[in-house]
């Protein structure tokens, strides 16, 4: 190579040093180094039928260490997640049956599909939001009066601005009903 990498007449320190290894599985002679099998058909051969811990993961051919075993230290009762009483599931959303879905149509006609608080930074969809929370007051989450259009800007994303917001927000809905 005329790069200068190479020079002319030396030999490489690794020119021959091949050694002559025998494979583990079918005991052939081959050279290499660092290796234990003459192909990688006889490296498969190896694997096949090895067991394997979880933090190397499943290689193609292997058996899993906890083939047709039982966890029953986290299964049913022992379980983190398991919930004694069933009643308690969640059995539908609220938020997507026709009740919910009328009021929030109901708010949006009231507010003419705009956002109360219109200024130059309003953006983003409209939002109908209820002033009184929806778990904290079951019984007005489909009063209309209870409910504001605001738009993504102006949506409160944390709790206590949602409180501070209350009496602000019940006042713009107060103004638009003596308008109505």
């Amino acid at each position: 190579m005329a790069d200068g990498r190479f020079k002319k007449g030396i030999i490489p320190w690794n020119k021959g040093n091949k050694t002559i290894k025998i494979c583990v599985v079918c005991n052939n002679e081959f050279t290499g180094r660092g290796v234990k099998y003459c192909s990688r058909k006889c490296a498969g051969k190896a694997r096949l039928g090895k067991v394997f811990s979880k933090n190397l993961g499943r290689q193609k051919g292997c058996i899993p260490y906890n083939k047709g075993k039982k966890c029953p230290e986290i299964s049913g009762e022992n379980n983190g997640n398991w919930i004694p009483d069933r009643t308690k599931l969640v059995k539908k959303q609220e938020r997507n049956d026709s009740a919910y879905k009328e009021w929030r149509l109901n708010v949006y006609k009231r507010d003419n599909y705009k956002c109360r608080i219109c200024n130059k930074d309003c953006s983003g969809r409209i939002i109908a939001h209820h002033i009184l929370g929806w778990s904290q007051y079951p019984e007005l989450r489909y009063e209309v009066n209870n409910g504001i259009t605001l738009c993504q800007a102006h949506h409160p994303l944390k709790r206590a601005e949602e409180k501070r917001l209350i009496p602000e927000l019940q006042e713009l809905v107060s103004v638009s009903n003596e308008l109505v």
